[in-house]
């Protein structure tokens, strides 16, 4: 009678994330995880904060000496908002497909190519007992960070005269189009040739 795998399941620490390769059984292992930022070493900034673990949810599955890892990541992070400063919550969730290869791979990279998979996995050694899920998990998540984050999508922004919130009241500040240093061609007045 074989034994069903457990599946990993742990809360808040990174050593949830590092898997002892032999302990995968032929059919593969559930992952069901809980990190917070700090083990996962993100990017540490005031304004930039994760208000729950990040949660890695997949299955682990050993072919020879290759581990495939194939699930998701996902989250909330809070960041000022690019236009007005506010705090904007962001909830991201990624698939991914990661591929492990022994020591003795010389060329990871190669390796994936013989396999064809170079375009739709992550490559990453491990030493041929654990393998480490934190580097692609940090990576998906790094990645995951918005370019611009908006509180909303029809963010008014700050005033540029006084700096006001534009989302909270409308300003009373006169603007001017147009570049200040051209403002003495404004008075010129050009006849017109005969």
């Amino acid at each position: 009678m074989r034994a069903e795998p457990v599946a990993l399941s742990q809360q808040g620490s990174v050593v949830a994330l590092a898997v002892d390769i032999p302990r995968i059984p032929d059919g593969g292992l559930p992952l069901d995880v809980e990190v917070g930022a700090e083990e996962l070493r993100l990017p540490q900034a005031a304004e930039v904060t994760f208000p729950i673990p990040v949660r890695i949810l997949g299955r682990l599955t050993r072919v020879a000496e290759q581990v495939y890892f194939q699930g998701a990541i996902s989250g909330t992070m809070s960041a000022p908002c690019s236009r007005c400063v506010e705090s904007a919550a962001h909830d991201f969730e990624v698939e991914t497909q990661v591929m492990f290869l022994p020591p003795s791979a010389a060329d990871p990279h190669e390796d994936a190519e013989a396999v064809g998979l170079e375009d739709e996995s992550d490559i990453y050694v491990h030493d041929g007992m654990k393998l480490d899920l934190a580097p692609p998990v940090y990576d998906q998540v790094v990645l995951a960070f918005p370019v611009q984050p908006l509180c909303r999508p029809d963010c008014a922004g700050l005033c540029q005269i006084c700096g006001g919130n534009l989302n909270e009241a409308s300003c009373a500040c006169r603007t001017e189009s147009g570049d200040p240093r051209f403002t003495l061609l404004k008075n010129l007045s050009f006849s017109k040739p005969l």
